[in-house]
């Protein structure tokens, strides 16, 4: 992030490998050239800012560039839900041990108290 490497990571860490998520997205929708299919981050990623610049690297396949640019719009329904701000969601995003892990089940979010965008069901049965 911003020229600095801040997290190296390899497919070889991830719980299922790449051809077993491409199958099982592709048995769902219909990919095409150009698709993107994000699988998360290693540990200890941080939080960016209006301004940053976030660089991501695949061996052998390139680099992709994104600016961090603020929004008077809020996320959009087609989004999904944002994750909440408690402190097991922050500890655990930013790799570090949260105390109580283990000790005590994570305490539920009101559905009321979530942050905008609700998620909507496409369809209604």
């Amino acid at each position: 992030m911003n020229g600095d490497v801040r997290q190296v990571g390899s497919t070889d860490e991830m719980a299922w490998d790449m051809y077993y998520l491409v199958t099982d997205v592709a048995r769902l929708i219909t990919l095409v050239p150009g698709d993107v299919i994000l699988t998360g981050t290693p540990a200890h990623s941080r939080p960016v800012a209006p301004g940053d610049v976030v660089t991501v690297e695949v061996e052998g396949l390139g680099a992709l560039t994104n600016h961090v640019v603020a929004s008077p719009d809020p996320v959009s329904d087609e989004v999904g839900a944002q994750p909440t701000a408690s402190e097991e969601v922050l500890s655990t995003a930013l790799g570090g041990d949260w105390e109580f892990r283990g000790q005590r089940r994570p305490h539920p979010t009101e559905r009321s108290a979530l942050p905008y965008p609700r998620v909507h069901p496409r369809y209604q049965s």
